[in-house]
């Protein structure tokens, strides 16, 4: 009984820390910039129930983060390493099985949205962002960013949110 059971912890345990694992390479690796904000950080922030925030924005955001379990956006802009976040981000696509919500193309950048649906229609417990393209400040470089976001993450919200500050930038 006790083989049976190591054998079961043994093949899901890279089932459950493959998600975890797919950009943490990232993170030690020269010319990548990186941001890594924790459950711990994001439950922290949600026991401030007692601010006031004025704007709608703010609270939407507010709203949004306390269910979230992590984000992590890295960014390079050499074009070697650029072609490897692709490959790191598609890889991550497929054996996750997420599904494209959206792609954007403008000039010569692409962006790539992808979700992990939840039985919830109106919940994902994952976003990818993938954004490669040619920086205009970088004199034509390269450029890639990966933006992960995990947790119980509201469609409804982020749509909302999404929406707001759309409507700002055209202003």
């Amino acid at each position: 009984m006790k083989k049976i059971a190591i054998l079961i912890a043994l093949v899901v345990a890279p089932m459950v820390t493959s998600a975890q694992s797919f950009f943490d390479s990232l993170e030690d690796m020269d010319g990548v910039d990186m941001v890594v904000v924790t459950k711990d950080a994001f439950e922290l922030i949600s026991k401030f129930k007692n601010v006031k925030i004025d704007d709608n924005e703010g609270m939407k955001v507010f709203q949004m983060i306390q269910d979230l379990k992590e984000f992590k956006m890295f960014s390079a802009s050499n074009s070697d390493i650029a072609n490897k976040m692709e490959t790191m981000a598609n890889t991550a696509i497929k054996k996750q099985n997420l599904t494209q919500l959206m792609r954007i193309k403008d000039d010569n950048s692409r962006v790539k949205i992808y979700v992990k649906s939840t039985k919830n229609k109106n919940f994902v417990s994952e976003v990818l962002m993938f954004i490669k393209g040619i920086d205009k400040h970088t004199k034509g470089q390269s450029e890639a960013v990966i933006v992960s976001l995990t947790g119980n993450i509201d469609v409804n919200k982020m749509s909302e949110l999404a929406d707001t500050f759309s409507k700002g930038k055209d202003k």
